[in-house]
């Protein structure tokens, strides 16, 4: 393989960033930042880079290491009995978040853009989100979501148009 993880991880940055902010709900936002996910998914793609077994699958499997990393943090922030959630509360910060690809007005932006979308993304069906999160986000194919949502091929594009519709009304585009 002649692509390295660090590479791989810039190439599909936004993409990742996406599908942990996305994933991470409104609940898990307050309590941490999407952009300290993916330094872990970062930091555990480098770890074990040596198990991908084509340069061709690192974007789907550096979505999966996200999309694990926030399902094992969701369970553990759930499976913590001793946490008051009233008590808790978004951290604020004047610290920028550096991204040498982008200024401050970018990376605002962008954080606006996505959280934008993630509203509009609760508003839809659980169907409706599940079709968007596989396909446009993660990209995978109709085959493959058929597969995950015990759906023909032809009901997994027939759902994601109508699920691409309510979001552009929900996102009144």
């Amino acid at each position: 393989m002649s692509l390295s993880p660090e590479v791989a991880f810039e190439q599909h940055r936004e993409r990742l960033l996406s599908v942990i902010y996305l994933r991470m709900g409104p609940n898990l936002r307050t309590r941490m930042d999407p952009e300290d996910i993916l330094q872990e998914v970062a930091i555990e793609a480098v770890n074990s880079w040596a198990t991908l077994s084509t340069d061709e699958n690192a974007g789907a499997w550096l979505v999966t290491l996200a999309r694990r990393k926030v399902a094992r943090i969701i369970r553990d922030q759930l499976g913590v009995a001793a946490r008051d959630p009233r008590r808790e509360h978004a951290i604020k910060t004047e610290l920028p978040i550096t991204d040498r690809r982008s200024g401050p007005v970018t990376h605002a932006d962008r954080r606006d853009r996505l959280e934008l979308l993630a509203q509009a993304m609760e508003r839809l069906s659980e169907d409706h989100r599940e079709v968007i999160l596989l396909m446009k986000i993660e990209g995978l194919s109709a085959k493959e979501v058929g597969e995950r949502m015990d759906r023909s091929e032809n009901a997994v594009h027939l759902l994601l148009s109508r699920a691409l519709k309510r979001l552009a009304q929900e996102l009144k585009l």
